[in-house]
């Protein structure tokens, strides 16, 4: 620019600027994402613009910057995704910005460091978490850049299914026994045992109602229950009975429980049709636990760990916060609880059916202890005697 210019009132800049002759421009301003400038520029006395006004990456907030508290910017600086500036900007002779932003009294932003220690040499690898705008989020100390990185889901899951190192099935009321201060646990069991027809109103038979109530007996502590179920009648009466049990009574019919989805194998299925042709032909149990354990059938199914991973973040865990309780306990079906157990315990559990014939009993699945710290512990639970049954 040369001379100078005199703006007076305002300049409302929006979409494009079209300069014809009276300004030239050159490798001057340098804008990536968007530059949203509404009413008023005021531009006093001379401006020399010469690789003045330079923003490239300025607002990079990914993994390591992270906003802390409430972040209330007003009549200023409005950051989201770009930079969008509203309002005024009053700008006297020049500004020289390269790769930063400065802005006081608006924002804080924090690194990982500050909540997780040093990410060095000696821990990496390590996954830890943190409470940050009042949810919790776990990091990796990065093992190629050694600084901490943001986890995802499933391998936050990963890590903890690995320190849990789950071989066999123990039982249920040895886990919830153990339970430490400020600790929650999470159960999910298949239903007592039914009569052979296996449809949605297939009751508990007299040998389940007996199981489920004894189990209940085994259960019996201070701790708090909240049971949740799918909506077959037999894994409410499972909840019931095992509540009547905790109790010392003979039935807790008036007991809520809630109705959970996502309960059945189809939770797992990518294409039904595919499902379906395999089912046919080879069984359920046959066809789920080969793509269990060896990844068969695999344009049926999403991907293992990450569908198991996502069902524990996205069901499990959740209505444990919801319940607010020491115990989240939920009855549900063996074709969606045998790829669980499967993976928490990284295949180490054989419930091969397509070549054991091993299954999974009645009253066994497997529970997550969640500890103050967002640390989890998995198991895998029996609630009778043992945790598979042969066939």
């Amino acid at each position: 620019m040369i001379d100078s210019i005199r703006i007076i009132d305002s300049v409302v800049v929006k979409d494009s600027v079209r300069i014809i002759d009276s300004v030239h421009v050159k490798d001057s301003v340098h804008f990536v994402d968007s530059l949203d400038v509404k009413d008023s520029v005021s531009i006093k006395d001379s401006v020399v613009v010469k690789d003045s006004v330079r923003i490239i990456d300025s607002v990079n907030v990914k993994d390591s910057v992270h906003v802390v508290d409430s972040v209330k910017v007003r009549d200023s600086v409005n950051v989201v995704d770009s930079i969008h500036v509203v309002d005024s900007i009053h700008i006297v002779d020049s500004i020289h910005v390269v790769d930063s932003v400065n802005v006081i009294d608006s924002v804080v932003t924090r690194d990982p460091e500050y909540f997780l220690g040093k990410c060095s040499q000696e821990n990496k690898g390590v996954l830890k978490s943190a409470i940050i705008q009042d949810e919790r989020r776990y990091f990796f100390c990065d093992e190629g850049t050694v600084m901490w990185r943001a986890a995802s889901n499933v391998e936050v899951n990963n890590y903890f299914v690995k320190k849990s190192a789950v071989t066999k099935f123990v039982r249920l009321d040895s886990v919830a026994g153990i339970l430490a201060e400020g600790e929650r646990l999470v159960v999910v069991i298949r239903h007592a045992e039914r009569n052979t027809d296996s449809a949605a109103g297939t009751p508990l038979n007299a040998n389940g109602v007996q199981q489920a109530k004894e189990l209940g007996g085994k259960l019996a502590s201070n701790l708090e229950y909240h049971y949740g179920a799918s909506g077959s009648i037999r894994t409410q009466q499972t909840c019931r009975y095992i509540a009547a049990g905790r109790a010392g009574v003979d039935t807790l019919a008036d007991l809520s429980v809630d109705t959970l989805s996502h309960m059945g194998e189809s939770w797992y299925v990518k294409d039904a049709d595919a499902y379906n042709t395999a089912t046919n032909s080879k069984g359920s149990w046959y066809v789920l636990s080969k793509w269990a354990y060896e990844n068969s059938y695999s344009s049926a199914f999403y991907d293992f760990e990450p569908r198991c991973s996502e069902w524990i973040d996205s069901v499990a865990i959740p209505f444990s916060e919801r319940a607010g309780t020491d115990v989240a306990f939920i009855a549900t079906h063996d074709l969606l609880i045998m790829p669980l157990v499967a993976y928490i315990s990284a295949k180490k559990i054989d419930i091969k059916y397509y070549d054991s014939k091993k299954w999974l009993n009645y009253l066994a699945g497997f529970a997550i202890v969640l500890k103050p710290d967002g640390s989890r512990v998995f198991y895998a639970v029996k609630g009778l005697d043992a945790g598979r049954i042969s066939s």
